[in-house]
């Protein structure tokens, strides 16, 4: 709900405390300490070593509690400056009262019957208001290009627009007067002001609506209280006289409002960053993980993560389905969005509208098919720690700030309101941040994923086999035999021996295995690497003997042979 006139005053003024220098220090004592000036960032005042002691000295017990009691009241300001801060919702409510404040200040000042603040927003080239005076005293999000309309056109130009009674005789109230059609609205005269700071860069452009007689009726009728003279010099006057005090307050707001959308933005990129660490090594998981942060990071409708696939030369992932389960998709390297990411290693940001951009005919028809609607795009390269492409991120539908219905498939092609917004620079920055931790989770998944399919094959290799195998680490506990090794050994198929030391398993009646086990995994010599000994009796569990060739190698590293990592056992029964 909108505040009376008397809180809004208040909550602005709040504002603009906290946005000069705090002075903690009573006025007749103000030369004993040194402050800052007044600026956006406002901080406690900084006082040498031993002078806020030596003021202190000598206040009586009066004039102590009369300083502590305004270094309370100020702190208290401080205190409120911080909480905003690490309370962005609180904030939020309090910069939409604030602008709502100013708006319905500016609007009876100039005795307009309605009013809009629009603030430029630089990065994506729009003017945007949260606040819109006459719609039932609800807040809403404006946003407009920031070179298009009359508003554009002050903001461009940074030149007044008057436009007397009739305003619809103008030509540029086309566009506003189907917007007075669809709200049943009625514009006369409009009057559209430039706020600059003092460098003459754009902070804001001011629009005041329909210019009302004095005194008038409220309960009359708007064409019986308009003041057909229009916006006047002296109304210009009276803003130019306040705009400094509104610079103030918005340049203020708008620095603490992005410096919550920032902390919010690293708060998240650290919880999902922190998440993705969590994750086990278990690929779909990761995959599944890094998807969903990804997209409550970067407030998305939906996201993607799509892994290279180097032989096939293209990229897959798995879309959850209805019923749970997993369904792979694949898109050669090159095709669509994703594809040509995965092509060029480039980000491809595509804002609101999706739907005008000359490439989008197959998410047309593949959204008519699905009934979804694609409006916006954020696809980024993910890289692995050797800066090699392993896949793509993509992000579908940049949720719009505030209370939107749902999106209702019944529409389409229409956008719903809920996802008329764009990914800009600072979401591709905190997703090139989160990328770079994907990559190392997808990486150390990969990996994984790579060993157990080695592993596999290993064991189906072995067990294939009808020579009896045994693999062993470097310290020589085995890590994989096969059915024949545990047969001539004399072990159930059913028993483990993953684990236990080789040397106490294998006993050779004819020579000492031991040794030759021994120097397999420190070999001194070419010859301990690859030994054969023929036609030697092994004694198995019990009493049972058998005659084998075997062969004792060993594994290591292709580049470099003195890192050992094993010795791999052959016996062949004769």
């Amino acid at each position: 709900m909108t505040a009376s006139p008397s809180h809004r005053t208040t909550v602005a003024t709040t504002t603009v405390a906290t946005t000069v220098t705090i002075d903690v220090t009573p006025k007749e004592t103000k030369d004993r300490l040194l402050h800052q000036s007044s600026n956006a960032g406002g901080a406690l005042v900084t006082t040498p070593k031993g002078t806020f002691s030596a003021f202190l000295a000598p206040l009586t017990q009066d004039s102590f509690k009369r300083v502590v009691t305004d270094v309370e009241q100020r702190l208290e300001v401080v205190n409120q400056t911080l909480s905003m801060l690490l309370g962005s919702s609180g904030f939020d409510n309090i910069l939409h009262e604030m602008l709502s404040a100013i708006t319905l200040k500016t609007r009876e000042l100039l005795g307009a019957d309605r009013s809009t603040i629009f603030l430029l927003d630089e990065e994506k080239n729009q003017l945007w208001s949260i606040v819109a005076e006459g719609q039932g005293g609800q807040p809403l999000e404006l946003r407009i290009p920031a070179d298009k309309g009359i508003a554009g056109e002050v903001a461009t130009y940074k030149k007044v627009v008057n436009i007397p009674y009739d305003f619809y005789d103008d030509p540029r109230s086309t566009f506003a007067q189907k917007k007075d059609q669809e709200t049943g609205y009625r514009t006369y005269t409009m009057l559209v002001l430039p706020l600059l700071n003092q460098e003459g860069d754009l902070v804001a452009v001011v629009q005041l609506l329909n210019k009302l007689k004095f005194p008038n009726d409220p309960e009359s009728l708007l064409a019986e209280r308009i003041d057909l003279a229009g916006f006047t010099q002296e109304d210009q006057r009276v803003f130019e006289e306040f705009a400094p005090s509104i610079r103030l307050i918005l340049e203020s707001s708008r620095a603490f409002y992005m410096a919550t959308q920032k902390q919010r933005a690293a708060e998240a990129l650290i919880n999902a960053t922190e998440s993705l660490s969590k994750c086990g090594l278990d690929l779909e998981e990761t995959l599944k993980r890094v998807m969903d942060e990804a997209k409550k990071l970067m407030n998305a409708d939906r996201s993607t993560l799509w892994l290279l696939d180097e032989e096939r030369k293209d990229l897959w992932t798995k879309i959850p389905q209805a019923d749970g389960s997993l369904k792979e998709m694949r898109v050669p390297v090159g095709v669509g969005f994703a594809g040509k990411v995965a092509a060029t290693s480039q980000t491809l940001n595509i804002g609101f509208d999706l739907y005008d951009h000359p490439d989008s005919e197959n998410s047309k028809k593949f959204d008519k098919s699905t009934g979804y609607r694609t409006c916006s795009l954020l696809c980024m390269p993910v890289f692995n720690s050797d800066g090699k492409l392993i896949g793509v991120t993509q992000l579908v539908n940049k949720k719009k700030q505030g209370d939107h219905p749902n999106y209702d498939p019944n529409d389409w092609p229409n956008a719903p309101e809920c996802w008329r917004a764009s990914f800009n620079q600072t979401d591709e920055a905190f997703m090139e941040a989160f990328n770079i931790q994907a990559g190392v989770a997808l990486q150390n998944a990969k990996l994984f994923e790579t060993v157990k399919q080695q592993e596999q094959m290993q064991r189906d290799i072995l067990r294939s086999l009808s020579n009896g195998v045994i693999s062993t680490d470097k310290a020589g506990n085995i890590i994989a035999a096969n059915e024949s090794a545990k047969k001539l050994l004399g072990i159930a198929e059913c028993d483990r021996i993953e684990g236990m030391s080789v040397r106490d398993i294998i006993k050779i009646k004819e020579g000492d295995f031991e040794k030759w086990f021994g120097c397999a995994l420190t070999p001194e010599e070419e010859k301990s690497r690859q030994q054969y000994y023929p036609d030697r009796t092994l004694i198995s569990t019990g009493v049972e003997e058998h005659s084998i060739n075997l062969s004792i190698n060993t594994m290591a590293d292709v580049s470099d042979p003195c890192k050992v990592s094993g010795a791999l056992v052959v016996m062949d029964d004769i």
